[in-house]
C-alpha cells in the first residue's frame, strides 16, 4: 500500500539522504511516486552518447537527495524501498547523540531557486572543502538570480565576487555576480552621529536613483550600488529624532524619496509630511519640494495651490539658484510621470 504523507507540519521538514551507486533520480522518484516531495539538484555537463559529446542534465552534487516527510515515514519508506540498500541517513551530531540531519524550510526553498535556475553556471563544494569567512548576507533584487539570498565572497583560487548559499553540514554552492542589484539581509548600523547631514545625503541619493539612473536595465550595476548606499543611510536614521519644524520637514521628505526611490508606498510618508509644510515660510524651497510631490503623486489640492501661488511671484527673467534647481527637479518628476 502506498504510505500518504502526513499534515502535521511540525514533524515533516527537509531530511538529507546520500543515495550510492548513481541511485540518486531512482530514490527521488520513487518518494514522489508515494507522494513525497523530493528533490535533487541538477547541472548540465558534457557527456558521451552514442559517440558524440552531448549537453545532459546530470545530479549537481554526488549522493545527495533532499526529501521532505516525518522521520519516521522516512524509516518506513527505507524499509520497504527496492533501493534499500543504497540509501541513508545524512547524520549530524547533536548533544553528544547522532540524529538525522535536515535543512530548514526557508533555506531550503532559497537552495532549490538557485540550483534550479537552468542558465545558472554553479561550482558545487563539499562543506569541508570550503573555510568561509562570515560575509554579509545579501538578497539579490535582479536578474536571473532575483529573491535569492546568501552571502557574497571571494573564494580560494576563484576570481570574482560568488554568492554563496550555504546549507550547513550538507553542500555549499557558489554562482560567480556582477556587482548589481542588492539588497542587505542582515547588516547592523551605527545610529546616525550627524542626523542633518545624513538627511541630506539620503535625499540625494533618491534622487539620484529617481532621475539620473534609470530602472531600464542600463545602468544595474551603478543603480543597486546606490541602492544598497541608500538603504544604509535610512537604517543609520532609523529612530533619529528632530525637533524644530524644517528640520522634520526635511527628514519626512527625505524618506518620501527614499521610498519613491525603492517603489515602496508613499502614502504613509505623505501623511507625515501634510501637516508639516504649512507650517513653513511661504519662501521656503523646502516647503515648495514637498508641495511638488504631494501634487504630483498624490494630487493634493492645498499643495497644488501653494506651489502654483509661490511660482506665480517668481520673476522668471532672473531666477536664483535655488529657484533654477526646483524648476530642474519639477521637470524631471513630472517628465518621469509622463506629464
Amino acid at each position: 500500500m502506498e504510505q500518504q504523507p502526513t499534515t502535521d507540519s511540525e514533524n515533516t521538514r527537509w531530511y538529507v539522504l546520500s543515495a550510492n551507486y548513481k541511485k540518486e533520480l531512482a530514490v527521488r522518484d520513487e518518494l514522489r511516486a508515494r507522494g513525497f516531495e523530493a528533490y535533487v539538484p541538477m547541472q548540465y555537463a558534457l557527456a558521451q552518447v552514442q559517440g558524440r559529446r552531448e549537453r545532459v542534465l546530470r545530479p549537481a552534487a554526488h549522493g545527495l537527495v533532499f526529501a521532505r516527510a516525518t522521520i519516521d515515514q522516512l524509516r518506513d519508506y527505507k524499509h520497504s524501498s527496492r533501493n534499500n540498500p543504497y540509501v541513508f541517513f545524512r547524520m549530524q551530531r547533536v548533544g553528544g547523540r547522532l540524529v538525522p540531519l535536515f535543512v530548514r524550510d526557508d533555506d531550503m526553498d532559497n537552495f532549490m531557486r538557485l540550483t534550479g535556475i537552468a542558465e545558472a553556471k554553479l561550482t558545487y563544494f563539499r562543506p569541508e572543502e570550503l573555510h568561509l569567512a562570515k560575509g554579509e548576507r545579501i538578497r539579490i533584487m535582479d536578474g536571473i538570480f532575483e529573491g535569492i539570498e546568501g552571502v557574497v565572497q571571494r573564494l580560494p583560487h576563484k576570481r570574482g565576487d560568488y554568492l554563496v548559499v550555504d546549507l550547513p553540514g550538507v553542500s555549499v554552492v557558489a554562482a560567480r555576480i556582477k556587482p548589481g542589484y542588492v539588497q542587505p539581509v542582515e547588516r547592523r548600523v551605527a545610529r546616525s552621529q550627524n542626523v542633518d547631514a545624513d538627511v541630506t545625503r539620503l535625499a540625494a541619493l533618491a534622487l539620484r536613483l529617481l532621475y539620473e539612473l534609470p530602472a531600464d536595465g542600463t545602468r544595474q550595476a551603478e543603480r543597486g550600488i546606490v541602492a544598497g548606499e541608500l538603504q544604509v543611510v535610512r537604517r543609520a536614521l532609523e529612530g533619529c529624532k528632530t525637533f524644530l519644524a524644517a528640520d522634520r520637514a526635511a527628514y519626512a521628505l527625505a524618506h518620501y524619496l527614499a521610498a519613491r526611490a525603492l517603489g515602496e508606498p508613499t502614502l504613509p510618508h505623505a501623511e507625515r509630511l501634510r501637516p508639516l509644510w504649512p507650517r513653513l515660510s511661504v519662501r521656503s524651497l523646502l516647503r515648495l519640494r514637498i508641495c511638488l510631490y504631494l501634487a504630483l503623486d498624490h494630487a493634493d489640492t492645498a499643495a497644488t495651490d501653494s506651489m502654483a501661488a509661490t511660482l506665480a511671484r517668481w520673476d522668471d527673467s532672473r531666477y536664483t539658484a535655488g529657484e533654477r534647481a526646483f524648476l530642474t527637479e519639477k521637470m524631471r518628476a513630472e517628465k518621469a510621470l509622463g506629464k
